[in-house]
């Protein structure tokens, strides 16, 4: 057996630790206000027991998760069946219960730590003492759980987060809590700020108020995005209008404005609509989501065939309604008045005013071939747009372009002199918005041909000048930024040079654009095609799949970010640098196991522990060549492992020494080794791989022994 001092060196060297859930411990105090302290007490144990090494803490948020599909609410104690339930959909080892009981002015806290599957009493644990040192009681709780299992105090800074003044303050701190499980995040977020304010020492209060802020900003931002019961309402009232079988020919002024006001509306619930098939964590720039393809497609199919209709309607009322003074026309107001109930639903669903415009055409091409779409006072670009999934959709889109330019200089022919002027504009506009979708397309010469064709028309145009430098930009005889990032890719894919490599990654977003999710693998099989990995490159592809884990991830395709950064380990990428990026920009794809399938070290200890080393990992051969050091350090327990391995005659190399650091206050143990190396990396940013044991004698403990490694394997990069 075991002596407990090894006991707790075994458990902070092993990565594999149980995981332990906090329940809501029962009220048996009798009074009811007290109800809610359970949850402020619960964040304040699971806060206080993240500062010990020996047990991974689930999160509070978890357990209310798993309580509201369970559709329970702990009212009472849980009998064995329920909690054997609960924590496998927890996915908990450890379920550690309790309950609060008073007596006078004395709080009493008892605690249980029970295995889910067995459902046996591990440690049981009381704390009792005046209510108001609430935070003593605590403390002294989670001490006597701690001593239980053998774990061993890392963090002394972290327990302090949870020192609450009183009883009061904690109990106002849970009430600011469930305000914000229940979803209402402003008064949370009031109520949490009066916690700080009044005890502006409680950490763990100044925690939880930052996030509340930002689950707040968040839910704002899906607010806008949500199908709500005003625009679904305003969805109805427009089917029922244009539904109703009326022409616009057939209708007065005002009957055919209202008309035409109904296909906005539509217009714009369709906007509202696709959103729910794109990403939404970069509000102004969308993809559709995998798996949501043929959904998307309809919404956008629904949004052109409505809008075409548009464009129909207003030339039909346009020609109907038009006035003429003195032989100038005066087109019709496109000002809208909608019924006073329309209006509230209008401003409660946040659609934006609604107005008639004689710009259908160009919202037309903004949204099949470029993918632009107006939600609410917003314009969001998704992608692929419609045009990019469906060429006869491209293709009718550019023709209705067309036929808009010849109407548009059919008019201008018969326009008296002062009028000519209003005419040359629309035509430029419409000449530029078909370069423009053109040269998306990558369609160069034809873009030249439509600038072209306006300045044979009118060389003299205001805006001849500017159409010319275009033609400029895009033949290459004026610089254009876009342009150079697009040849500096072609060139990268000749030269395979780092730089050319990172520059032309900017035509990345140019792939999103027209491929969505696609366009990641796109980018990637061109220069993997182009270009091999290998020493000079290995930065380069390292940097570019990192960017494509990046996008996928804020798209909301996790699979696709672990696949990426799997790439970007294997190119020589940094785990510590992956860690960070997931940390800070992407927390809500998590990476998983791939850290340890591609770069590892790790070890049986006497047979029956873990011990693993999972970050600053490398391995280091000395300038001369003479020596060989593997590393590897935990980042949970701060523990590190380093081999050091010499050269032999017959120029293979043979482990001389190995150092086992065993974390804070574990101690440092020197033993010998021996490393069997079946891969030895050729330059730096390769992988080393093999195979170690290791014994450690302990000289310093009760009982002399020797602590063995077994089974060790290593995949280190070469620094």
């Amino acid at each position: 057996m075991l002596a407990p001092f090894a006991l707790l060196a075994l458990i902070s060297a092993t990565e594999t630790k149980p995981s332990l859930s906090v329940l809501y411990f029962d009220n048996n105090t009798g009074k009811a206000e007290l109800d809610v302290l359970r949850k402020g007490l619960a964040d304040m144990i699971v806060t206080d027991l993240v500062a010990w090494d020996g047990v991974t803490v689930l999160e509070r948020e978890k357990l209310e998760s798993v309580l509201g599909e369970l559709k329970l609410q702990q009212a009472k104690a849980f009998d064995a069946k329920t909690r054997q339930k609960l924590g496998k959909l927890l996915g908990a080892k450890y379920l550690l219960s309790g309950s609060m009981t008073a007596a006078g002015q004395t709080l009493a806290v008892d605690a249980q730590l029970i295995e889910v599957e067995t459902g046996a009493i591990k440690v049981s644990a009381r704390a009792s003492g005046p209510g108001e040192k609430i935070f003593d009681l605590e403390q002294e709780l989670v001490l006597k759980v701690t001593a239980g299992i053998d774990a061993r105090l890392r963090d002394a800074g972290q327990r302090k987060k949870v020192k609450v003044p009183d009883l009061e303050t904690l109990l106002q701190y849970s009430k600011a809590l469930d305000l914000s499980d229940q979803g209402k995040l402003d008064e949370a977020q009031k109520a949490m700020q009066e916690v700080v304010s009044k005890s502006p020492g409680f950490l763990l209060a100044r925690e939880k108020k930052k996030a509340i802020l930002e689950h707040l900003k968040e839910s704002e931002l899906k607010r806008r995005d949500i199908i709500s019961g005003s625009i679904v309402e305003l969805n109805k009232i427009a089917d029922a209008a244009l539904n109703a079988g009326k022409k616009i020919e057939d209708l007065d002024e005002t009957q055919g404005r209202n008309l035409l006001a109904m296909r906005v509306i539509k217009q714009r619930f369709l906007s509202r609509l696709l959103k729910q098939y794109l990403s939404s964590r970069d509000e102004g720039f969308r993809m559709v989501l995998l798996g949501k393809e043929k959904e998307a497609r309809q919404v956008m199919e629904a949004w052109a065939e409505n809008q075409r209709q548009v464009i129909r309607d207003y030339k039909t009322f346009e020609k109907l309604h038009t006035k003429f003074y003195n032989g100038i026309p005066a087109p019709p107001s496109t000002s809208v008045q909608l019924d006073p109930n329309v209006e509230a639903l209008v401003r409660d669903a946040r659609v934006d005013s609604i107005s008639i415009s004689s710009r259908g055409i160009f919202e037309y091409s903004y949204f099949v071939l470029r993918g632009h779409a107006k939600d609410g006072d917003k314009t969001y670009i998704y992608a692929p747009a419609l045009g990019d999934l469906n060429s006869a959709a491209q293709k009718q889109a550019l023709e209705m372009l067309d036929e808009a330019y010849a109407d548009a200089i059919a008019e201008h022919a018969k326009a008296p002199v002062a009028r000519q002027p209003i005419y040359v504009s629309e035509a430029g506009n419409l000449a530029n918005e078909k370069a423009d979708v053109l040269l998306r397309l990558d369609r160069d010469e034809e873009a030249v041909a439509a600038y072209q064709k306006f300045l044979d028309t009118f060389p003299a145009a205001p805006n001849a000048e500017r159409f010319e430098k275009s033609i400029e930009e895009i033949v290459g005889a004026k610089h254009s930024h876009e342009r150079s990032v697009r040849e500096r890719w072609q060139k990268a894919l000749e030269t395979c040079d780092d730089m050319d490599i990172r520059v032309g990654s900017g035509t990345l977003a140019r792939k999103l654009n027209r491929l969505g999710h696609a366009g990641l693998a796109a980018h990637a099989a061109e220069l993997e095609k182009k270009c091999k990995l290998e020493k000079k490159t290995r930065s380069a592809f390292a940097y570019t799949y990192q960017n494509l884990g990046m996008s996928a991830a804020r798209h909301e395709d996790c699979e696709g970010f672990r696949s990426w950064f799997t790439k970007y380990l294997n190119a020589g990428g940094s785990v510590s640098d992956m860690k960070g990026y997931q940390r800070n920009h992407v927390p809500w794809c998590e990476l998983g196991e791939i850290a340890k399938s591609i770069a590892f070290m790790h070890s049986k200890l006497d047979e029956n522990w873990e011990l693993e080393m999972n970050d600053d990992l490398s391995s280091v051969l000395s300038n001369d060549k003479k020596k060989f050091f593997l590393n590897g350090r935990s980042d949970n327990s701060k523990a590190r492992l380093s081999f050091v391995l010499e050269v032999k005659p017959d120029g293979k190399y043979e482990c001389k020494s190995v150092r086992w650091e065993r974390g804070i206050g574990g101690g440092v143990n020197d033993g010998t080794c021996e490393v069997e190396i079946t891969k030895f990396a050729t330059e730096s940013g390769d992988w080393d791989e093999g195979k170690y044991t290791a014994s450690f004698p302990d000289e310093n403990g009760p009982m002399k022994r020797t602590m063995k490694l077994t089974h060790g394997v290593y995949r280190l990069k070469r620094h």
